[in-house]
């Protein structure tokens, strides 16, 4: 059996990616969470540490491509690149959609449901903190990254910011990553983990199945900025400056 009581969760998702599946079925945060330990991690999630690193022995043995295997290597600005289409895309767009749908669902099932009503509130607030979060990294952290990165390549002056030192904005981004976190938790809650009551008609059943989906893919955009992006970002700028 593999060791991975000596590692963290990031370390392992940094450098066996696919096993970021085993974490999101046991409940394991490998992005906001990363640093923790692999056994402390478990713990939190009430997770048996066993099971967990048979299921990615189990994910390693089947010998998937890797297909993130790249993004630990190539440029900083093609790892932002990859991160704008996969996942700010992404997300702006499930925002636009599922916005409405959850407005339809509560409308028609809030009478008895009322559970919804709470899950709506904290979906609003995780789209309205989002919007401002991906603004923010387009319009000023990004594109400041990529300057850092050119600056070294082409030997020209390190760029000037209004924020000083780079670990300042990617400070602020984790946080928000956090409260995304906490947000994220709280709608599980209200959904019962997204269990559909009997009978729930399409919409309903599609706006769960499209809020897990919308789940999964902000913890896979968040582990990419907090575990490889913003460390990265750092040591660039400190290599810069040194």
């Amino acid at each position: 059996m593999l060791n991975l009581s000596t590692r963290t969760v990031r370390e392992i998702a940094l450098e066996m990616p696919a096993t970021t599946r085993v974490f999101e079925e046991f409940k394991i945060d490998y992005c906001c969470g990363g640093g923790k330990m692999f056994l402390d991690a478990c713990q939190v999630a009430g997770a048996n540490p066993e099971s967990v690193s048979l299921e990615i022995e189990h994910i390693i043995e089947m010998n998937e491509p890797k297909t993130f295997e790249w993004l630990r290597e190539t440029t900083l600005s093609k790892l932002i690149g990859y991160i704008l289409e996969k996942h700010h895309i992404y997300t702006k767009n499930e925002i636009a959609n599922l916005t409405p749908l959850m407005a339809k669902v509560v409308r028609r099932h809030g009478e008895n449901h009322p559970e919804l009503f709470d899950l709506e509130l904290v979906f609003s607030e995780l789209c309205n903190d989002l919007s401002q979060h991906l603004l923010k990294e387009e319009d000023i952290l990004f594109p400041h990254i990529e300057r850092l990165e050119r600056s070294l390549t082409d030997q020209s002056q390190i760029p000037m910011s209004c924020f000083g030192t780079v670990q300042n904005p990617i400070r602020m981004m984790m946080l928000e990553h956090d409260t995304a976190g906490d947000l994220l938790r709280k709608m599980r809650e209200f959904s019962d983990n997204y269990q559909l009551p009997e009978g729930a008609c399409p919409s309903y059943t599609a706006l769960y199945h499209r809020l897990e989906t919308f789940e999964l893919d902000l913890h896979q955009h968040i582990h990419l900025e907090n575990n490889l992006l913003f460390p990265r970002a750092v040591e660039l700028e400190e290599k810069a400056v040194s």
